[in-house]
C-alpha cells in the first residue's frame, strides 16, 4: 500500500485551512465508511498525509472533530433548504412542502451525515455539553427556525389551521424524521405515494385548495429514499 502523499505545511496565519481540511477529510471518510466509526483521528490524519499530533492544535479529540462535521452537515441542510424556498416562489404552501421534500431528499443523497445530525456519535461521557457564547445557537437551531418561519408564513396567508406554529413545527419535524427513517428500514411497506401530502395535511394543518393542489405540491421528493439509504 502506498503512503499518502505529506501534506505541505500551511503559510503562517493559515491554521484555519489545515480545520478546515480535517473537516473535510473527516466527511469523506464517514460518507465512504458509513458510519461515524469509520472516523478516527489516525485515519483523518493518513487521508490529509499528516501526523496524528498535528490535529490536536485544532481538535481535542475525534468527539470534537465529528462534531465539527456536524456543524457542516447542518449548514449544508439549512443552504439546500434556502435554495428550495427561493425555488418556490411566494406561495407559503409551496414554501413548507419545498423545505420539507428537501429535508427527505437530503436524509436521501447524504445518508451517512443524515444519520450523524441526530444521534450518530452523541455519547453523553465523550461530548459534555458546551456552555453556548453569546447570542451562539444551538447547532441545527436555524433550521429548525426556517420550519417555524414558514408554518407561520402558512398561519398567516390561511394555509394552515395551526394556532401554534412553534409547537406545531416540532411535532412536524417529528414525522419527517420518521418518515425519513422508516422508508429506509422498512422498504417493503405499502408507503403511500403521497406520504409527504399527508403528513402536511396532519402534523402542519395544510390546507390544500382544490383549484390550486398540483400547484402547492409541486415537485416530488425522491421515489428512491429506500434503495438510496444505505
Amino acid at each position: 500500500m502506498s503512503r499518502p502523499t505529506r501534506r505541505a505545511r500551511n503559510p503562517r496565519g493559515e491554521g484555519a485551512r489545515l480545520r478546515q481540511d480535517i473537516v473535510q477529510a473527516a466527511t469523506e471518510l464517514l460518507d465512504a465508511g458509513g458510519s461515524a466509526e469509520s472516523v478516527s483521528l489516525r485515519s483523518v490524519a493518513n487521508r490529509i498525509g499528516i501526523s496524528t499530533p498535528s490535529i490536536y492544535p485544532h481538535f481535542a479529540s475525534r468527539e470534537a472533530i465529528l462534531h465539527a462535521v456536524v456543524q457542516e452537515a447542518f449548514a449544508e441542510l439549512r443552504n439546500q433548504i434556502r435554495e428550495a424556498l427561493e425555488q418556490a416562489g411566494a406561495d407559503p404552501g409551496a414554501r413548507l412542502r419545498a423545505l420539507c421534500a428537501t429535508y427527505l431528499e437530503f436524509a436521501v443523497t447524504r445518508p451517512q451525515r443524515y444519520r450523524i445530525l441526530f444521534g450518530g456519535f452523541w455519547h453523553a461521557e465523550d461530548l459534555q455539553p458546551v456552555p453556548l457564547a453569546a447570542g451562539e445557537e444551538v447547532v441545527g437551531q436555524d433550521v429548525f427556525t426556517l420550519l417555524v418561519d414558514v408554518l407561520r408564513e402558512c398561519v398567516e396567508a390561511g394555509r394552515s389551521a395551526s394556532v401554534d406554529p412553534a409547537g406545531d413545527a416540532a411535532v412536524l419535524w417529528a414525522g419527517l424524521h420518521g418518515l425519513a427513517g422508516l422508508r429506509t428500514a422498512a422498504p417493503q411497506f405499502a408507503w403511500p405515494e403521497d406520504a409527504l401530502d399527508r403528513v402536511l395535511t396532519r402534523l402542519a394543518l395544510l390546507r390544500w385548495p382544490a383549484t390550486e393542489a398540483m400547484d402547492l405540491r409541486g415537485p416530488e421528493p425522491p421515489q428512491d429514499w429506500a434503495a438510496s439509504g444505505k
